[in-house]
């Protein structure tokens, strides 16, 4: 070998050295500095375990301060390994269920399985496929089957008896699926009452291992408000853990399953503490300390105002009434459903949203599991999620097209005979019967068909539905606790339904009929479009994050504008003072022939609608806005085979402005009339030019 060759080999051997004693330096260093109080809790026999110490959840209020979802300090029944004796566990588990039956108290037990023998399955079959697996059966393993691989995994003897081995089996399953450990204790009863608190503490030198915690849980004040808001709380599934364990998530936590608790997860969950107890090498407990303190959650203050929500929820639910007493079966006394939602016309939050019909939401567990059969699931929330036609409300965005199309102006005028004769294979009337000559005001005011059915014609299908895209129809409104877009119809989506796209489909579209669909949230968007001249505000429902009681705001919610048209100011006026005109029409009560908005201090701009659902069934929509001439409020309403919407749109004014809203009943209890407040003939309400202007025969 050369002198440059053994030069290369020495340096080589050299580096070697080098990088072995350094690897070796770093090996030291964590042993002795990194990890030396765990080698010297080893040295000494001493070892720590910690507990996640549950954090308070933040609260969830009106915006005038009423809390709605909070926390109440409880007794929990908890089980601890690290207390445990090794081959007790049965025995542990039956003493402590027998106090907690003779307490008349409920513990957890989700094993989808009955209590009773004969054995059958109860939930889903996603859990009872989850329970198959955990006991290594096949798809076809019956709950007898089930419950015999139980007793065999867990050891569960007969001589417990069969009512005690079924829970105790249902006890170990549910230990077993909430990743029972050192780490993870397992709650077995929460909210118990104080006496049996006391019983457990009494016979606890038998029950090595349970114990009794007084924790935070959630409680739900609300009742009747706003439940499809605000949401519930409930166990982490095991998807949801998958997605949520690099969050600090264990399987025993809880997370919100839907609504505000859902949306706002991250906000009003806090920081969990740390509780850590020390063993010694023999097992023995030497200490048992909270180490890290839990630190409470933020807290959610809505947009949604108390009174003006209650009355709003009165005002439909009273609506709803008197249509059940209208005994004049034409009329829409067959009303099951509806929903409202109110805007506020300035910034997109929402002010109400009611839904008919409504519940208690600590009924919720009970209505999930036995849904009523005899009337529509109130649980769902119809505000966004109900798809309906909108009808005749569509018109003001046919008309909006129309001008902003170019294919007519304001004083652009269309024959309306009665029928509309442009095809010759298919002539739909006018629900006004003949007009003659009509323009764009009094084709919002009457509601014209045939002007609305040219308008879509010469402009077509996809101008139409562009411009309905402008006002949010099919689109994604963002609201926090989501919803459906709904659709609009166009060839390519009646196709992907199955069907066929004529040109009569054109100006079925342009009346609000087809399959264009959309929410009551969605009609409130288009109103509140129109409100402010084209800009559309995105929809809310968090007006901020508070700390914890609500009194220092950590983040307020700023409007955001979704969309802005742009077109002529004027088209917008236009438009308004047809809605106007709809609205100084309406008659208060019906048969009197006085009016019932048209007294108002200020104009009141809407659009109704009776959309066609089946061949002898029709829904009743609206939208608009109030005052007309400066916007404040914006609503969307549907009521489901019902009628008279427009007869609510006065209470929810003077509920929001005048605080006047008191529904009338007769001795009966019954709602006799669907308006309340006053009779107000505001003196000198100014006439208006635009009725002058229009022919309004």
């Amino acid at each position: 070998m050369s002198k440059l060759g053994k030069q290369i080999r020495n340096l080589v051997l050299v580096a070697m050295v080098i990088a072995l004693s350094f690897a070796c330096t770093l090996e030291l260093l964590q042993i002795q500095i990194v990890d030396g109080e765990y080698y010297l809790s080893q040295t000494t026999g001493v070892y720590g375990i910690n507990q996640t110490v549950q954090a308070a959840r933040g609260q969830i209020m009106t915006s005038d301060g009423v809390v709605l979802n909070s926390n109440k300090l409880v007794y929990k029944v908890i089980v601890q390994k690290a207390f445990f004796e090794s081959g007790t566990e049965n025995d542990i588990i039956c003493k402590t269920l027998k106090i907690l039956v003779d307490k008349n108290e409920k513990w957890t037990d989700t094993l989808p399985i009955t209590k009773t023998t004969p054995y059958k399955f109860t939930g889903d079959e996603y859990e009872i496929d989850a329970l198959r697996e955990e006991l290594e059966l096949g798809v076809y393993a019956t709950a007898e089957n089930c419950m015999n691989a139980l007793y065999e995994k867990y050891k569960i003897s007969d001589v417990y008896g069969q009512e005690m081995r079924r829970n105790i089996a249902g006890v170990r399953y549910e230990m077993q699926i909430r990743d029972f450990s050192y780490v993870n204790r397992y709650v077995m009863a929460e909210d118990v009452k104080l006496q049996t608190v006391i019983e457990l503490k009494e016979q606890s030198f038998m029950l090595k291992g349970i114990d009794i915690v007084e924790e935070p849980t959630r409680t739900y004040l609300g009742g009747e408000f706003v439940p499809h808001v605000l949401g519930r709380i409930g166990a982490i599934s095991a998807e949801e853990y998958e997605e949520l364990a690099d969050e600090g998530y264990a399987l025993n936590d809880v997370t919100g399953k839907w609504g505000i608790e859902s949306a706002m997860e991250s906000v009003l969950r806090g920081k969990n503490g740390v509780r850590t107890i020390s063993k010694d090498s023999d097992g023995n407990v030497i200490s048992d300390l909270i180490t890290t303190k839990a630190q409470e959650g933020n807290s959610i203050k809505l947009t949604i105002d108390y009174d003006f929500q209650n009355d709003v929820q009165a005002i439909l639910d009273n609506h709803i009434n008197w249509l059940h007493y209208n005994n004049d079966p034409t009329r829409g006394n067959k009303v099951d459903a509806g929903g409202v939602v109110v805007l506020d016309a300035k910034t997109g939050g929402v002010l109400a949203m009611a839904n008919y019909p409504n519940y208690n939401i600590n009924d919720y567990i009970k209505l999930i599991n036995n849904p009523p059969e005899d009337t529509p699931n109130p649980t769902y929330n119809r505000c966004i999620y109900g798809l309906y036609r909108p009808g005749s409300t569509f018109k003001t965005i046919t008309a909006t097209a129309a001008l902003t199309s170019g294919i007519a102006d304001e004083h652009t005028n269309v024959y309306c005979g009665g029928i509309y004769t442009y095809y010759s294979d298919y002539q739909p009337g006018c629900i006004m019967g003949f007009v003659g000559d009509i323009s764009v005001r009094n084709a919002l005011r009457y509601s014209c068909n045939i002007y609305f059915y040219d308008m879509g014609r010469q402009m077509g299908i996809e101008y139409l539905a562009q411009v309905a895209g402008w006002f949010g129809v099919g689109q994604d409104l963002n609201l926090e606790i989501g919803g459906f877009s709904g659709s609009m119809s166009t060839p390519e989506y009646i196709e992907e339904l199955g069907g066929d796209w004529t040109p009569g489909s054109t100006i079925q579209a342009s009346i609000g009929q087809l399959e264009t669909t959309v929410t009551p949230l969605t009609l409130a968007t288009i109103a509140l479009t129109f409100a402010n001249d084209g800009v559309r505000y995105q929809p809310y429902l968090v007006d901020s994050i508070t700390n914890y009681d609500g009194t220092e705001v950590v983040e307020k919610t700023k409007p955001v504008i979704a969309n802005k048209i742009d077109a002529d100011p004027h088209i917008f006026e236009v438009i308004r003072e047809g809605m106007i005109m709809v609205a100084d029409d309406v008659q208060w009560p019906m048969g009197s022939g006085r009016t019932q908005l048209a007294d108002l201090p200020y104009g009141v701009a809407i659009k109704t609608g009776t959309p066609q659902v089946t061949e002898d069934t029709f829904n009743s929509t609206i939208l608009g806005y109030y005052p007309a001439e400066d916007p404040q409020i914006c609503f969307g309403i549907v009521l489901e085979k019902g009628e008279f919407t427009r007869l609510m749109i006065r209470n929810i004014i003077e509920s929001y402005f005048y605080d006047n809203y008191k529904p009338v009943i007769n001795e009966k209890g019954e709602v006799t009339l669907p308006w309340g407040g006053k009779e107000t003939n505001t003196p000198g309400r100014p006439e208006r030019d635009f009725f002058k202007k229009e022919n309004n025969t």
